[in-house]
């Protein structure tokens, strides 16, 4: 059981395995069923979905994210146990109340504080779902067919996968990520299905649907996860001795709000909150600007676009970033009897583990940049068809391949952030983050507007927030591993020089193929050559480098 894993850098790896067998899955379900539906939607179509799921994301950010990020500051399950804290037996008339220290406390403590994402999950849909449908969507938005209907229903669908917190803080905790991967794979399997049969169904019979269809596979998927996790923490909850709904808790070394939730814990989410909101927008802000700035049918342009680029960052970056901040936040915790060598150790570690993230990152990097931007424009062809060749969805994604490096790069700094800063850094943090929004701003209005970059104006202007923020980021790491008494060593992070006049060369080679007139499939396979060609000269000159890491992983997990 997860509770018993020898090492959480192991369990880490684990974790972060089946995280991104679990992106690559759904994301690949999702980029099969999107293939077919491209067959059946306009661009206003397409683009009123990405600002409905814009919508329902916002809805989950505001309500939940604060809390799971404080919560991986939570002592895990596995340390629940104090030798006082048994000891201290339950007071006739208090059968309900738990002790601080004993493993259920430990997870009762994770759960009341998640449940705190449902009525704020009601709060924002009334907010965010009265100010879209009533004057934020556009004329041509709300104009759709079931415009109001499907918005309530993304709304409905929200709730239901709100209901799964409980159980998914549970499982976080404890990192059973099998189960994390079972829920989400058998949701977004759902989701596709029903989407695409109301998609198909809709228009053999010759109706117009607008989003209904969208909204539908929502519901399902909100659904889905909320039965599965129910599935799982139910008998969890029988085994450990919690309860998925809210139960007192004495407080021994640690203070709790009316005996509920302890108190550092909402203290940290409070903060992170606002952090979090100042990220979301900085994070959707290309969407919002999108939004903003052209109609729905530019939308649709812009997000078939976006969503190709951003492919390999949901499957890859973003199991790998949850998965590590989890573990930094592990490795660096405080303990309860300060053990010097334990803790030199953990950075130690935590150091090694940064680094050896970011130096895979930019391996990965180079060989987006190098052999990217040329051939996107034709990828998406074959892949979209050939009437998408035309618009400006092309040259959008191959610009976006120059913006993936600062996406990953940025995506681990982060997570060191999130894991190690005291509540006032994390307030800083937001004060700069509201001035790197209003850069990004400005940027895009000057980019997308002054210079009519378009789209690609939008994805520039993401490239210097991005900056912006790893420029901060790095020197938070850099101070605070200097307050510890070591050096980061940046220079490791990047590869070697011959990797990188490796990358050079084929860049070189890449752009001097010539494209015009000859066979799609064709060009195709030169730059699948180029590619592999690339893999294998950089796994030749940083062998050592990827032996040493493959290394470290087995000797953890032995």
């Amino acid at each position: 059981m997860p509770l018993q894993s020898p090492s959480l850098v192991s369990a880490s790896a684990q974790g972060a395995k089946f995280l991104i067998l679990l992106q690559v899955a759904s994301r690949l379900l999702t980029f099969a069923v999107n293939q077919l539906l491209l067959r059946f939607l306009t661009p206003a179509q397409l683009g009123l979905s990405v600002q409905l799921e814009l919508f329902t994301i916002s809805i989950l950010y505001f309500s939940r994210e604060s809390l799971r990020n404080a919560l991986q500051r939570q002592r895990g399950l596995e340390d629940g146990v104090k030798e006082d804290g048994a000891s201290q037996p339950t007071q006739a008339g208090e059968k309900d109340l738990l002790v601080e220290g004993t493993p259920e406390a430990a997870a009762q403590t994770v759960v009341n504080i998640s449940m705190l994402t449902f009525p704020l999950g009601i709060i924002f849909s009334v907010i965010l779902g009265s100010a879209y449908a009533g004057f934020m969507a556009s004329p041509e938005a709300a104009s759709q067919p079931y415009f109001n209907l499907s918005v309530l229903l993304y709304v409905v669908g929200t709730i239901l996968e709100l209901l799964s917190e409980p159980g998914f803080a549970v499982v976080q905790q404890l990192m059973m990520y099998k189960v994390r991967a079972s829920a989400e794979w058998k949701a977004a399997f759902a989701r596709c299905i029903v989407t695409f049969v109301v998609t198909a169904c809709a228009s053999w019979m010759g109706l117009d649907l607008g989003p209904m269809p969208f909204a539908l596979g929502q519901v399902m998927y909100g659904s889905m996860m909320a039965m599965v996790y129910m599935k799982h923490t139910l008998l969890l909850s029988a085994k450990l001795g919690f309860s998925l709904g809210l139960r007192r808790i004495r407080g021994t070394t640690v203070e709790y709000l009316k005996e509920y939730f302890q108190k550092d814990l909402l203290s940290l989410a409070i903060t992170m909150w606002f952090q979090s909101a100042i990220k979301h927008i900085l994070t959707q802000g290309d969407s919002l600007l999108v939004a903003w700035l052209t109609t729905i049918h530019d939308q649709g342009i812009y997000a078939l676009a976006a969503n190709y680029g951003s492919l390999i960052a949901r499957m890859l970056f973003q199991p790998l970033e949850e998965s590590s901040r989890n573990l930094f936040a592990k490795l660096l915790a405080p303990t309860d009897s300060y053990d010097k060598e334990a803790a030199t150790s953990g950075i130690n570690s935590a150091l090694r583990i940064l680094k050896i993230m970011l130096r895979l990152y930019s391996l990965l990097s180079i060989l987006a940049v190098s052999v990217g931007p040329p051939f996107a424009p034709l990828g998406l062809s074959l892949i979209a068809g050939r009437r998408w060749l035309d618009s400006a969805a092309g040259e959008t994604l191959g610009t976006y391949c120059y913006y993936i490096p600062l996406l990953a790069a940025n995506g681990i700094t982060e997570a060191f952030v999130q894991a190690v800063a005291t509540p006032k850094q994390l307030q800083q943090q937001s004060v700069w983050m509201l001035f790197f929004s209003v850069g990004f701003g400005v940027a895009g209005v000057v980019f997308v507007k002054t210079l009519g970059w378009g789209a690609q104006g939008l994805v520039w202007a993401n490239v210097v927030n991005m900056m912006l923020r790893i420029c901060w980021s790095t020197v938070f790491i850099e101070k605070w591993f200097k307050e510890k008494g070591m050096g980061v060593g940046w220079r490791e992070v990047f590869p070697g020089w011959k990797a990188m006049a490796a990358a050079g060369g084929a860049a070189a080679i890449a752009r001097g193929v010539e494209q015009e007139g000859k066979d799609l499939l064709i060009v195709l396979a030169q730059a699948g050559v180029l590619a592999g060609g690339l893999v294998g000269v950089v796994g030749v000159f940083e062998r050592r480098f990827l032996i040493d890491v493959w290394s470290t992983v087995r000797n953890e997990g032995s």
